[in-house]
């Protein structure tokens, strides 16, 4: 059969006629694969046509691989109609240099009748990636650990392996269709493939390996069929490749405990752990229970699988809780979940930097951490993850990680004090700053400041004496007022028993007399300047308060109620609280007998939490609490001033039917 595909721009440089075979007299084709092989890539560009004879041995993408007594070819075909396979056909076209070599771009083909193949040269698997047997028939051998067909069947990929290496084969025939179930059953047995060595490039155009294109199904033969798929516990898989002279397929059960990506996870049973590569992508997580058929992975120290495939599996499969760590710079406990603690040194991108006794780990966070959960740098934290252990077929360690797989693998056992060395030269440097310019605005107020402190000590002094002559006030109302008030009553009643009861007026005169006395004193003590008198040391709070209370009320025929409190600390006041309550307290009595005309009196002491609260209530008649204390008046501003000074808070309610005072005095 004569075809003709249009002519390509390279073509028509060199023809001068519509008939591409008809070439100017003094223009030599070139008839060797070999003569075509040698060009450069510049003289390849400039080569004149080419008359070949070959054999069609493989289909490819846009063409085909031709092979003669020399070598082999890659054939470009425009129309991208193929020869049968086996066909030795013809060729005229010109050659083009491609980043991979010289080729052929098509312009007529004749077929000239089916061949019997040439004889493959037989190749190690590692030989093919050289390049030796690139666009020639090779055989190969090795262990058929994948196969996958599109629908049409006509196109497919699978891998071999046989220890050197691992070789992609491309199944490719437009003719007839592969037997795809047949093929696949292929997996796990040892077979011999035959095919044209096809060269493999980087986005960067550099070799960077082979596979072989098979274009039929008689290619494929099966050496040996290989035993059923057996079953390993994940810690024996090492130990049972070893024993092995060619390679095998083993299954095992292990649940994840890491997903490093689409193809590679990692999995664990009891105490063993191991690194899985998938053969395709996987929609797995952690914590699942799977199965996984592959082949034995010992590229370095520890051994995992490759090119695996797995299924979900009901098998019960424990993990062993993650083991304490102490050495972690060590093979030991490799892809196992371990525990380990330490010192957050600081963070760059996904990797913590952890100090744990004398060594620096790097702990890998997952994808789309939270940033802000990360503790401050110098944290002592605690770490759970997979510990992810990289070394050499001697042991000789590479790296060492430990991989977080959640937030939930990070605890924080203590924080580190606000003042790191950062921060501390920082705020040093500030204050430094603002001390120089403090020195400078010193300096330029000087003079104003001299200025004003003549008038500052004339306005302290005359507060001074404002807050002396109302201390004074206080104190005189709280002593003579008070005093005087007890004396008057007392006078009024030795009136009513002068002439029935001569001792008892005496006895009340006398009383009368002594406190006269004791007011007196405590007028003179509060204008030498004491803070509290004298006779206050002796005072016992709340007794002696009690006590007055009491006299005065049965002075005055009014009737009191006492509701005391539990024993407990509330007699461990020191002398100026106890003084203090025991006059803020006694003038909330006095200015109720005074003005209230009340009949009874109920006094009240409750501790509630942190604080006690004294109370004085009386059911005469209300007043205004919110009316401003007049001049003159020293009670009301007298009780709130010691209340204030005692750090106590004083409530006063007042209504028609009685007025309450409260005293809220915190607990020391």
């Amino acid at each position: 059969m004569n075809w003709k595909p249009t002519a390509t721009v390279l073509a028509s440089f060199f023809l001068t006629t519509a008939n591409a075979a008809e070439l100017p007299v003094s223009v030599e084709r070139l008839r060797t694969v070999d003569e075509v092989r040698l060009l450069t890539y510049a003289e390849a560009r400039m080569a004149p046509p080419v008359l070949l004879r070959v054999t069609v041995v493989s289909h490819l993408d846009g063409g085909f691989d031709g092979q003669g007594v020399t070598g082999g070819l890659f054939f470009e075909t425009l129309n991208n109609e193929l020869p049968p396979l086996g066909e030795f056909v013809e060729v005229y076209g010109n050659v083009t240099g491609g980043f991979y070599g010289p080729y052929i771009v098509v312009d007529e083909i004749h077929q000239r009748g089916q061949r019997n193949l040439p004889r493959p040269l037989i190749f190690r698997p590692d030989f093919v990636q050289t390049g030796i047997g690139d666009n020639r028939l090779i055989s190969i051998e090795g262990l058929m650990v994948d196969v996958e067909f599109d629908e049409s069947n006509k196109r497919g990929k699978g891998l071999i392996v046989n220890g050197q290496t691992d070789l992609t084969i491309r199944f490719r025939n437009e003719e007839s269709d592969f037997n795809a179930t047949e093929i696949q059953r292929m997996i796990g047995a040892w077979v011999r493939v035959q095919g044209s060595g096809a060269p493999l490039f980087n986005d960067a155009r550099q070799r960077i390996g082979s596979d072989i294109v098979c274009s039929s199904q008689s290619f494929i033969e099966v050496v040996n069929e290989g035993l059923t798929t057996q079953y390993v516990p994940l810690g024996d898989i090492g130990r049972w490749d070893s024993r092995r002279a060619t390679p095998g397929l083993v299954r095992t059960i292990g649940k994840v405990t890491l997903v490093e990506g689409l193809n590679q996870i990692v999995i664990q049973s009891g105490d063993k752990g191991a690194r899985v590569k998938t053969m395709r992508p996987h929609e797995t997580k952690v914590g699942d229970t799977l199965e996984f058929k592959g082949l034995p992975d010992n590229d370095g120290y520890f051994v995992g699988l490759r090119y695996a495939s797995n299924s979900l599996s009901t098998a019960e499969v424990s993990v062993n809780e993650p083991l304490k760590i102490e050495d972690s710079l060590s093979r030991e406990n490799a892809f196992q979940l371990v525990s380990l603690s330490g010192k957050l040194i600081g963070r760059e991108g996904r990797i913590l930097n952890l100090e744990s006794g004398n060594n620096l780990i790097p702990v890998t966070l997952p994808e789309k951490f939270p940033g802000e959960s990360l503790p401050a740098e110098g944290s002592t934290i605690n770490i759970t993850g997979v510990k992810i252990v990289d070394a050499d077929e001697r042991g000789e360690l590479r790296s060492v990680t430990i991989m977080m797989r959640s937030l939930e693998d990070l605890a924080i056992l203590a924080t580190p004090s606000w003042w790191t060395p950062k921060r501390y030269w920082t705020v040093m440097l500030f204050l430094a700053g603002i001390t120089l310019l403090v020195l400078v605005w010193t300096f330029a107020l000087n003079r104003q400041v001299s200025s004003q402190t003549t008038l500052i000590e004339s306005q302290i002094q005359s507060n001074a004496a404002l807050e002396e002559r109302n201390r004074i006030a206080r104190e005189l109302h709280d002593t003579l007022s008070q005093g005087f008030s007890g004396v008057g009553y007392q006078l009024a009643s030795i009136d009513n028993h002068l002439e029935t009861d001569p001792d008892k007026a005496r006895s009340k005169l006398a009383a009368a007399r002594g406190m006269v006395e004791h007011s007196l004193a405590e007028a003179r003590d509060s204008l030498t300047g004491l803070r509290i008198p004298l006779a206050a040391e002796s005072l016992k709070f709340p007794d002696s308060m009690l006590e007055i209370m009491s006299e005065r009320c049965q002075e005055a025929s009014i009737e009191l109620e006492i509701i005391p409190i539990a024993e407990s600390t509330l007699f461990q006041l020191d002398t100026e609280t106890a003084y203090a309550c025991h006059r803020i307290l006694l003038e909330a009595l006095a200015n109720a007998i005074r003005h209230s005309d009340a009949s009874k009196f109920t006094v009240t002491f409750r501790e509630s939490g942190k604080t006690w609260e004294f109370t004085v209530r009386d059911d005469g008649d209300g007043f205004d609490a919110q009316t401003p204390i007049g001049i003159g008046h020293y009670g009301l501003q007298g009780m709130k001033e010691r209340a204030r000074q005692i750090g106590a808070k004083l409530n006063i309610e007042s209504s028609k039917d009685g007025t309450s005072v409260a005293l809220i005095l915190p607990k020391v």
